[in-house]
């Protein structure tokens, strides 16, 4: 996965978290989930299409 992905599956988020030397508990494993879900959503909005200069 490219560095500047957000990791979104399980799988993805485990493996992450891995490269860095880290382990999420499982029982927290759903709260990251959905913290980096709500994160992409951010990061979406923020590099997404430019403003049609409608709202500026």
């Amino acid at each position: 996965m490219p560095s500047d992905r957000i990791p979104r599956s399980t799988a993805e988020i485990v493996a992450a978290a891995a490269a860095r030397g880290l382990t999420i508990p499982p029982e927290c494993l759903e709260g990251v989930a959905a913290n980096l879900a709500l994160l992409a959503r951010h990061a979406q909005v923020l590099h997404g299409p430019a403003c049609d200069g409608a709202a500026q």
